[in-house]
C-alpha cells in the first residue's frame, strides 16, 4: 500500500470489483436462455477473455503493492475456474501418443471448400485434398459445396479410401466415412437456412449416432464487423455507434435462434437409442454460450476433456474464437483433441479428435 496512495488504491479497487463482477457474469450469464428478460446475458461469454485478462492484471498489481487487494481477483478467478477450464483446457500432457484402438474424427466447416474466392476449384480442390489427406476415420463437414462433393463421390482415389459419402438434402452438411453409413436424415430448422445431418454409422457390431450440426450463422458483413471493431476500440466515437447497435441486434437474433436449434437437437440426442452418440459441428457459439451448455449438461466435450489452450477454430476478420465443437456420450473417451491450423482457405480450422468407444 505504501507504493500507491489511498487516493489511487481505493478507486482502483472499485474498478477491480467491477471487472471481477463482469468476469463472473461472462462465465455464467450465458447459462440463461437468450429468450426472455435477459437476452444480453447470452452474449456475455464473448467478453470472457477481456475480463479474465483484466483480473489477472489486477491480481499481479495488488500482489506487488497491496496483498489484501489481491483477494478480490484471486477469489474471482477461483469462482471462474470451471468455465475457464472449458474455455482454456490444460491437458498439455495428452500429446499425440495415444494407444490403439481409437477412432479419429474430424469436424470442419470448409466455407464451401474456398469456392467463393476460387471458382475454378471445383476440380482438384486443395481444401478437399487437405481434408482427405488427414486420413481420419470419419469426416463431418459443414458448408461443403455440393459441386465439389458430387465430384468427390466419383473420384476413385477418394472412394477407395472413403467408400461411404453422404450429403444432406438441399443443405451443405456432409459425411465422409470409412465405416458403413446405415441411414441419414436432414433435420431442418424453422426460419433458417441452417440444418443438421443425422447419421447412424456401423462401427463393428455397434451403432454410432451422429448429429452433424450447423447452427444459425451470425451473417455479419465484413463492413459491419469493421465498424463494430472500431467502436470497441473507441466507444467515444459516435460515428460507429449505430453500426455497432445493428451488429449487437443481429447477434442477439442469431443467438436466440441457435438456442432453439440446440434444444431441438439436444432433445433428440437425449432420446437416442444408438449405443454411442456424437454431436458435432459449427455451433457459431463459444464454450461460454447457451447452445454449448445445452449439450455440456449430459455429454463430454472432446476438446475440454483432452485439448489444450484456447483452441481457436474461427479466425477471420480479426475475430478469434472456438465455435466448432465435438460432444461425445459418456461411454466415449476423448483421448486427444486438437485444432489443425495448416489449411487457411476456410475461415475455420478443423477440430480433430482421437476417441475410444468404451
Amino acid at each position: 500500500m505504501k507504493f500507491i496512495g489511498k487516493l489511487l488504491a481505493y478507486p482502483l479497487l472499485a474498478v477491480n470489483i467491477l471487472t471481477a463482477f463482469m468476469l463472473i457474469f461472462s462465465c455464467y450469464g450465458s447459462l440463461v436462455a437468450p429468450i426472455g428478460r435477459w437476452p444480453f446475458a447470452s452474449l456475455s461469454g464473448l467478453a470472457f477473455p477481456f475480463f479474465y485478462f483484466l483480473n489477472l492484471l489486477f491480481l499481479f498489481l495488488w500482489l506487488f503493492t497491496w496483498r489484501k487487494g489481491a483477494l478480490v481477483s484471486a477469489a474471482t478467478i477461483l469462482i471462474s475456474l470451471v468455465p475457464t477450464l472449458k474455455y482454456f483446457p490444460m491437458h498439455f500432457s495428452k500429446g499425440k501418443k495415444v494407444q490403439q484402438p481409437y477412432l479419429t474424427i474430424v469436424s470442419y466447416n470448409t466455407e464451401g471448400f474456398g469456392m467463393d474466392d476460387n471458382k475454378d476449384w471445383t476440380t482438384g480442390n486443395p481444401v478437399l485434398n487437405y481434408v482427405i489427406g488427414l486420413d481420419a476415420d470419419i469426416l463431418f463437414l459443414q458448408e461443403a459445396a455440393t459441386d465439389v462433393m458430387k465430384k468427390a463421390k466419383k473420384e476413385k482415389r477418394i472412394t477407395e479410401q472413403y467408400p461411404h459419402i453422404v450429403m444432406a438434402k438441399a443443405h451443405s452438411e456432409s459425411c465422409i466415412s470409412k465405416y458403413p453409413i446405415l441411414s441419414n436424415e436432414t433435420i431442418t430448422f424453422e426460419d433458417s437456412d441452417n440444418s443438421c445431418l443425422y447419421l447412424r454409422i456401423l462401427i463393428g457390431k455397434d451403432t454410432l449416432a451422429i448429429y452433424n450440426c450447423h447452427f444459425q450463422s451470425n451473417q455479419l458483413k465484413s463492413d459491419e464487423i469493421t465498424e463494430y471493431q472500431k467502436f470497441i476500440k473507441n466507444p467515444a466515437d459516435s460515428t460507429h455507434y449505430k453500426a455497432s447497435k445493428h451488429v449487437v441486434k443481429r447477434l442477439l437474433e442469431s443467438t436466440a435462434k441457435r438456442a432453439v436449434q440446440a434444444r431441438i437437437i439436444s432433445e433428440r440426442a437425449r432420446n437416442e437409442t444408438a449405443k454411442y452418440l456424437i454431436v458435432c459441428g459449427d455451433f457459431n457459439d463459444t464454450p461460454l454460450s447457451y447452445s454449448y451448455h445445452v449439450f455440456d449438461r449430459f455429454m463430454h466435450n472432446a476438446y475440454a476433456k483432452s485439448g489444450a489452450g484456447m483452441g481457436i477454430t474461427y479466425h477471420e476478420s480479426k475475430l478469434y474464437y472456438r465455435i466448432d465443437h465435438i460432444f461425445c456420450s459418456k461411454n466415449i473417451t476423448p483421448l486427444y483433441t486438437w485444432i489443425d491450423r495448416v489449411q487457411k482457405d476456410s475461415d475455420h480450422y478443423p477440430v480433430i479428435s482421437k476417441i475410444r468407444l468404451e
